[in-house]
This record gives structure tokens, sequence and C-alpha cells, in this order.
């Protein structure tokens, strides 16, 4: 056995899940559970900040790994998990009965995400993913419609299920190759042929949560038609564990692989493109999102695609940063839509008079995601160029600058819309003391890795060396 003080941070977020449904069955307010998670959720922040450090394994040898790699991913989660929490004080695009229970869900769903990158075995890997997955299909259901929730949980389910059919398959052809589950074991294993359908079919399983095109049918529809705090954290922290299970899953193959290093320029590509492309045409604002999502995979595929220690750590250092930028925008979203109505590009008409800091908030979020300085966008793209350039892969920085361009377009209108054009309506927005908290805490943190990301990119450098090996 190992040492199980490594399990703290999953524990304590494990614990918030408990705690939040104890206060649900013994009659409690929404309101407390509420404060309960976000005490909680803090808790399991401050957790995985402490054993960001720790290194070593709390099980049994072999089957889950606490190092710099899946430490740094944890406190991802946690924060995603924390500012989500903040904005569901209300949640009324929840149904009125589910909106006690909703906490539970996503931490049930941040337990599943944490152990999934520390897994280093593939039944254990498995495991980790379904149980990440189950929390998110429920939350997706739970809209205060019960027409969108139905259709939101059906396609999430019916491709959650597909992708987890093709993980589970690609698994068993992994092990046929290598006859053992375990990851470390496997990567000393001589590549064959059956080795890479499998390692290509279990990554295929994976683009899914990550939204990667083609594998990204799910979003725009699913993003639409969740509660917007759902949309929230299926938009924030699963696409940092996603991150993590693919970096684990890359390497088994050894590195640069030429059919692996082909299909992650392809998909790079093909996301990147696509995801700006469709973005353009689109009215409603979740959607827009939604599509950003699948354009921001691919600018993760370009560091993953160099298979190398710098490319692994910028795509870290974004998927890092990705959370409070994205999580910026969805934050106007969960405001706006409190009617439980999906807010569109015209409802943000005069925002800046309405509400300065959602204005602001908004601001600070889509220059983010556009890459404009002094946001952590800018820092992000900046490191995944670079990474690339260092690989021989000029050509793509090209097509990711030229992407980059193509989303300046949409992001510009969208802060069109809140500060040139005129407000409809005059009266001013109430945004309550928790949702002020997380959009300053939200801002905070894409201004000080725009300004300062030293910090971050030291220890996403050491996340990927942990990888790596180098």
């Amino acid at each position: 056995m190992g040492n199980l003080e490594l399990f703290i941070p999953e524990a304590t977020i494990l614990a918030g899940a408990i705690l939040v449904f104890t206060i649900s069955v013994m009659g409690g307010s929404q309101r407390a559970g509420w404060i309960a998670s976000v005490v909680m959720a803090a808790a399991g922040v401050a957790m995985s900040i402490v054993y960001v450090y720790a290194d070593g394994e709390p099980f049994f040898p072999g089957i889950y790994r606490v190092d710099a790699f899946s430490q740094l991913l944890k406190v991802g989660i946690t924060v995603g998990l924390l500012l989500t929490v903040l904005v569901s004080g209300r949640a009324e695009s929840f149904r009125a009965r589910t909106r006690a229970d909703m906490p539970m869900f996503m931490f049930f769903a941040a337990t599943g995400m944490m152990m999934l990158v520390s897994a280093t075995e593939l039944l254990t890997l498995y495991v980790a993913l379904e149980l990440s997955a189950y929390g998110l299909y429920i939350l997706a259901v739970l809209h205060t419609s019960q027409r969108e929730g139905a259709e939101a949980g059906a396609k999430y389910v019916l491709f959650g299920a597909a992708s987890s059919a093709m993980t589970l398959y690609g698994v068993s052809l992994i092990y046929a190759a290598a006859t053992t589950t375990y990851l470390s074991e496997i990567a000393q294993q001589p590549v064959t042929p059956l080795m890479v359908v499998g390692v290509l079919l279990a990554l295929t399983g994976v683009f899914f949560k990550l939204a990667v095109f083609p594998f990204h049918a799910w979003a725009p529809d699913v993003y639409e038609a969740s509660p917007h705090q759902a949309a929230t954290f299926i938009g924030t922290a699963s696409k940092v564990a996603a991150i993590g299970i693919i970096i684990r899953l890359m390497f088994l193959v050894g590195q640069g692989h030429a059919a692996l290093t082909n299909v992650f320029l392809i998909l790079c590509v093909a996301s990147m493109t696509v995801g700006n492309l469709a973005a353009i045409v689109q009215r409603d604002l979740k959607r827009l999102l939604a599509y950003s999502t699948v354009a921001h995979a691919g600018y993760i595929m370009i560091g993953l695609a160099c298979f190398s220690t710098a490319g692994v750590a910028s795509a870290i250092f974004y998927g890092l940063l990705y959370v409070p930028v994205v999580f910026c925008a969805f934050l106007v979203v969960c405001v706006l839509g409190s009617d439980g109505r999906n807010p569109s590009k015209a409802s943000l008409a005069g925002l800046y008079r309405r509400s300065p800091l959602l204005a602001f908030t908004l601001l600070v979020g889509m220059f983010g995601l556009a890459g404009i300085p002094p946001t952590a966008g800018f820092a992000g793209k900046w490191f995944l160029f670079s990474a690339a350039i260092e690989s021989d892969l000029f050509w793509l920085v090209l097509v990711g600058a030229l992407n980059a361009t193509v989303s300046l377009y949409y992001y510009l209108l969208v802060i069109k819309e809140a500060y040139l054009t005129p407000p409809v309506d005059e009266r001013p927005i109430a945004v309550s003391f928790a949702t002020t908290v997380a959009a300053w805490l939200g801002i905070a943190l894409v201004l000080f890795v725009g300004f300062y990301p030293g910090p971050l990119w030291v220890l996403a450098e050491s996340a990927a060396r942990a990888i790596t090996g180098e």
C-alpha cells in the first residue's frame, strides 16, 4: 500500500459531494447546500495547491500516480469547479426540485476527473473516465425546460456511450498487444500495428470529451440545451481532464510515431478551421462558445502534435488558462440567462450601461479567447506556436495564426454588441455578491497569467517532464 495522504485533494472533493447529499437528504435548504459546496470546493482548491509538488503512489503500485503532471491538472479541475459553484447560487436554468442536488453531481464528476489524470492503469483509467462522465450526463438533462433537458441529455449520453465503447475497444486492443494493463509497462513494449490502432481508438473516445473535430457534433446542441451552470462546468473543468488522459495515452507508442503524429496534425487543422468558421454565423451565445471550444481544442492539439516536452507543456499551460478565460464568458451567460433562456448576441446590447462589471468580464473573456494581449490567451498561443516552431512545424503556426485572425471577427462582434450597441432595456442588471467574487476572480486569473505567465509555465514544464521523462 502507498501513502493515502496523497489522496487528500480527491478525498476533499468526494467529501464535498457527500456533504451536499447529506444536507439535501436531511431537508436542508438549497442555500445551505450551496454554501457547503462553495466551502468544500475552495478547500479542494487549497488542498490541490498544497499537494501540487507531491509525488508518490497512494494505492497499490502502478495503478494510481501522484506527480507534477496529475497534481497541476487537479488544480485546474478544482478551480473550474469552484468558479462554477460560485455562480450556482440561484441556478434558475435548473429545475427547481433539482437545484439542491446539482452541486453534488458536479463534485462527483470532479472526483472522477481528478482520479482520471492520476490513473496509470487501463482499467482504473476507464473506470475514472466513466465516473467523470455520469455526473455530467445528469447535469445536462436538468434544464428547467424538460424538452431542452431531454434533448441535451439524450445527445450527450448517446455520443458519450459511443465514445466510451470506442475507448473500451481500444483498451482491449492495447491489452492484446502488450498483455498488461499498466501504462508504464505498455510504454516499454515494442510498437506494433495493433498497439497503434488500439491507442488511436482509445484516443478517439477521449477526443469526444475535448470536442475535437469530427467528434464535436454533440457540443453545440448540448451546450445550447443544457442548464447554464452545467454547460459552464462541461466547458471548463472537463477539458482539463480530457487533456490529461490524452497526454497519458499518446506516449504509449513512443514520441513522434508517424501515424499518430499525422492524425494529430489533421485533427488539429480541421478543429481550428471548422470551429472558427462555424462560430462566425452563430447568434446564440452558448452555441458560439461551443464552436469556439472546438477551435480551441485544435489550438491545444498544436502542442500535442509536437510530441515534445515543450509541446506538452504548452498544451497543459493552455488548458489550464482556458478555464478562467472561458469561464468569464460563461459567467455572463449565467447572469443574462437567469430566467432560463439562452442569451443571444443581440441580448448583449448596451451591456456596459446595464452592468459595467459584466461587460468588463465579457471583454476579458473574449480578448482571452481571441489571444489579445495582455490576457492569458496571448501567452498561451505564444507558447503553443513557439513549441510548433521548435518542432519544425512552421506551416502549422501559419494555419493557427490565420485561424486566430478569423476568430477575432466573431469575438469582436460580441464586444461590439456589449459596448457599442445602444441598450434596448435600460434597467440595471443585478449581480449577486458570489457572482461578483467569481467575476473578479476570473478576471484576476486571466490578467495575472497574461502579465506574469512565468510561474504557471514553470509548473507546466515540470508536469510535462513528468510524462516525457526528459
